[in-house]
């Protein structure tokens, strides 16, 4: 990430004095839709329909389909008009990452572009300025910038934009048209966009995507949701301030002998001799991950943070020709890296973020001639709380900022555990082999396909009990809310019946909801071997009903 001597700046915004943009009509723009494809053109179309109406709009196009190219293409129709018109117009590109800053710049080809980021000169004369968020906002720059004219403002990234930074731009440039470009239009927070952008402009899902060949197939491969692993990560309680997980945190749990052994097998299973990135969760964790994998004849190197530009653009250039063939990174290549050939992405750092989720395995699914499918190492158990990528968003609704569109596993907090009592004689198991992992979906042919078998091997029944703000509830296997989290506790599903507890007591539920026993019991205990223990009263004895609800004598 770019950073800056210089923060943001706390102050007030001054008053700006309001400029005329230009009267572009978009619904009869002279649009030059060369080099694109016909849904990234349809995209773009749909932004010029709504700023016809309103000033803000958000764009969300999946990783890997081209979100720079259709704006780049805005950029030149804009400029098209203006020069035909005889109008001057000044257009802002705007992003948070040097990556993102030097795509953007490349993308804009022989069009003329200044750099407001830290270390370069200024050119404000230029018509187009691609700038860092963070240099943008400086106190170095700041009266210079609010005192500049932008007709246009695109924010790539724009899942980021409610931070104060990118919020001052609409105070700053208040008659702006402006247009975000995100693939996951998510905030941990849950809240909305629309304080900030009048409309959405969807894309196709990732499914449509990949079955049509823009997307690279995939096989995701996954840790067991009832998996030591998997139980740890459930187990830490204490969040960051943003609502994810603390690295501090992780590392006491992730950053284990055994569980880094159980990295590079699986890397050595399903993808050694590929090339790719690993997701870490701090510096030490990823030297820790070079260190086992190197040993074992891997090309590998570690990249951060605090990686020096040119040294990191040495490792990045190696990689992409191929002499080094694994890159252990911490929170960079998250966004903004453009490397079509990798072949799979190991996922060795838990988060609650759907964004930060899907913009991790994102990286592997640009299709290259070079690859047939991808490798998704799940170590983490990312896919037991969000799905694989293909599961079904509605990103509309996160826009908007309202749960009508929970029951999907889309990242609202929704995270399935398997419960036990734990006062019960029957634990877990976790063994070594808890920890094989599985396949919970895979490419066959030209398409993806998510069969039974897979969700069975992963340990997913028809219906799993999940948990959500400390109640529980059912979820079938593509995680459709079956029965709404209403009740103080539940049992696994078991032929078809779930045990709950309701006012201290419990009963027997269907998988519908409907209530078969009612909850008057002390104890019901969960299903072991077609088996489960009941106790009336905290006085009575114990004992066991079979899987028919038929008390064993």
């Amino acid at each position: 990430m770019i950073t800056d001597k210089d923060a943001y700046l706390d102050e007030e915004v001054e008053e700006v004095i309001p400029f005329e943009q230009p009267a572009i009509r978009f619904s009869h723009i002279e649009a030059d839709d060369g080099g694109l494809r016909p849904y990234q053109a349809e995209l773009k179309h749909q932004v010029y329909a709504l700023w016809d109406k309103i000033d803000n709009v958000m764009l969300q196009m999946p990783t890997g389909t081209g979100k720079t190219i259709v704006f780049t293409s805005v950029v030149k129709d804009i400029l098209h008009w203006c020069s035909h018109n005889s109008k001057d117009s000044k257009i802002l590109i705007v992003a948070h990452r040097r990556e993102l800053i030097r795509q953007a710049s490349k993308k804009l080809g022989d069009i003329p572009n200044g750099l407001i980021v830290s270390g370069e000169p200024l050119e404000m004369w230029k018509s187009v300025q691609v700038a860092s968020i963070q240099t943008f906002m400086s106190r170095r720059h700041y009266e210079q910038m609010r005192r500049e004219r932008f007709d246009f403002i695109i924010i790539d990234e724009a899942h980021h934009c409610m931070a104060p930074g990118y919020q001052k731009l609409w105070d700053m440039f208040p008659n702006s048209k402006k247009l975000g470009v995100t693939a996951t239009p998510w905030r941990m927070s849950h809240c909305g966009f629309t304080s900030l952008f009048g409309d959405i402009v969807l894309a196709k899902s990732i499914e449509w995507f990949v079955n049509q060949g823009y997307l690279a197939n995939y096989d995701y491969i996954s840790i067991k949701p009832n998996s030591g692993t998997q139980h740890a990560i459930n187990s830490i309680e204490r969040m960051g301030a943003d609502g994810d997980y603390l690295d501090s945190e992780l590392s006491a749990v992730v950053d284990k002998d055994k569980i880094r052994a159980e990295l590079y097998k699986s890397y050595s299973k399903y993808a050694k001799g590929k090339k790719g990135i690993i997701y870490a969760i701090d510096r030490k964790h990823a030297n820790h991950i070079c260190e086992l994998y190197a040993t074992k004849g891997v090309s590998i190197c570690m990249i951060d943070g605090t990686t020096p530009t040119a040294e990191r653009e040495q490792m990045i250039a190696a990689f992409k020709e191929g002499s080094i063939q694994v890159i252990v990174n911490v929170n960079i290549f998250s966004e903004g890296f453009d490397c079509p050939d990798i072949e799979f992405i190991q996922l060795a750092r838990p988060t609650k973020s759907l964004s930060l989720y899907l913009q991790q395995v994102g990286r592997g699914l640009r299709i290259s001639k070079n690859k047939e499918t991808t490798v998704i190492l799940d170590n983490v158990g990312l896919y037991n709380r969000f799905g694989t990528p293909m599961a079904n968003r509605h990103w509309r609704y996160h826009f908007l900022g309202t749960e009508d569109g929970e029951g999907y596993n889309d990242g609202t907090s929704i995270s399935r555990d398997l419960i036990l009592d734990s006062d019960s004689e029957y634990e877990p198991d976790y063994s070594e082999d808890d920890e094989e992992m599985v396949v919970v979906e895979h490419a066959e042919g030209n398409m993806q396909v998510r069969p039974d078998e897979a969700n069975r091997a992963a340990g997913l029944s028809e219906y799993n009990v999940f948990r959500k703000n400390g109640l529980y509830g059912v979820c079938n296997y593509r995680n459709r809310v079956i029965v709404p989290p209403i009740y103080e506790e539940m049992r696994p599903c078991h032929n078809g019946y779930i045990p709950f507890k309701q006012n201290g007591k419990w009963g027997i539920l269907l998988t519908n909801g409907t209530v078969k026993v009612k909850p008057k019991y002390f104890n019901i205990g969960p299903f072991v071997n077609d088996r489960a223990v009941v106790q009336n009263t905290a006085d009575s004895e114990e004992y066991y009903i079979n899987g028919k609800l038929e008390k064993i004598r």
